[in-house]
C-alpha cells in the first residue's frame, strides 16, 4: 500500500496533467489549505478531493454527459484509492467531497463543505472568473455566451456558500458580477 503523502502527491499530480487550466486548481486549492487550518479540516483529504472531482469533466464532455462528471469521478477514485492506505473513513470523506462539490448530496464533514465553499472561488472570485473566461474563449464560445455561461456559474456556485469566511470574501465580487452579467444580458444591442 502507498502512503497518504503519496496519494497527496500522485492526486496533484494526475489533476494538473488532466483538468484544462492548473492554475485554476491551484487557486482553489490556496483557498482550501486556508480554509482547513480555519475550520480544523483535513488538509490531505480536501486536496485529494479537490484533485480528484473535476477529472472527468473532458471524459463527460466527450460522451456529451458533462452532468456526469461528477458521478464519473466517483467512480474513478473509487478504484483509485483502493492502492493507497486509507482508512474507510478517509475513502469515504474523499468520496462525498467530490459527490456534494456541487450541492447535489449534503456534507458529511467539513472537509467536504470546504471543498464545495473553496470551488466557488473559480466563479466568484476575479482571478478564478477571469481565467475561466480565457477558458471559455479558447473552447471557442462566444462572447454572449461566455456571459451566459459565467452568470450561470456564478449563481450556481453563490447558491453554495456555507462558511462565514467565505461568504464575507466573495460578496463583495458576486455583487459587482452579478450586476454587470444583468447589464450585458440585459443590453439589446448586443
Amino acid at each position: 500500500m502507498k502512503s497518504r503523502e503519496q496519494l497527496v502527491k500522485d492526486a496533484l499530480e494526475l489533476a494538473k496533467n488532466t483538468v484544462p487550466m492548473p492554475e485554476l486548481l491551484d487557486f482553489s486549492l490556496k483557498k482550501a489549505r486556508k480554509l482547513a487550518e480555519i475550520y480544523d479540516g483535513d488538509a490531505d483529504i480536501i486536496i485529494i478531493a479537490m484533485s480528484l472531482m473535476d477529472l472527468k469533466i473532458k471524459d463527460a464532455k466527450e460522451a456529451g454527459k458533462i452532468e456526469m462528471h461528477t458521478d464519473m469521478a466517483v467512480l474513478f477514485a473509487g478504484d483509485f484509492l483502493k492502492d493507497y492506505d486509507l482508512t474507510n473513513k478517509e475513502v469515504d470523506k474523499i468520496i462525498n467531497c467530490i459527490e456534494a462539490h456541487h450541492g447535489a448530496v449534503p456534507y458529511g464533514s467539513i472537509e467536504a463543505e470546504i471543498c464545495a465553499n473553496a470551488d466557488c472561488y473559480i466563479f466568484i472570485h476575479p482571478i478564478g472568473v477571469f481565467a475561466y473566461e480565457r477558458l471559455l474563449e479558447r473552447r471557442g464560445i462566444v462572447f454572449i455566451e461566455q456571459i451566459k455561461q459565467l452568470n450561470f456559474k456564478l449563481q450556481e456556485k453563490y447558491k453554495l456558500l456555507s462558511l462565514d469566511v467565505v461568504k464575507n470574501e466573495l460578496e463583495k465580487y458576486y455583487q459587482s458580477f452579478s450586476k454587470l452579467y444583468e447589464d450585458i444580458l440585459n443590453d439589446r444591442d448586443i
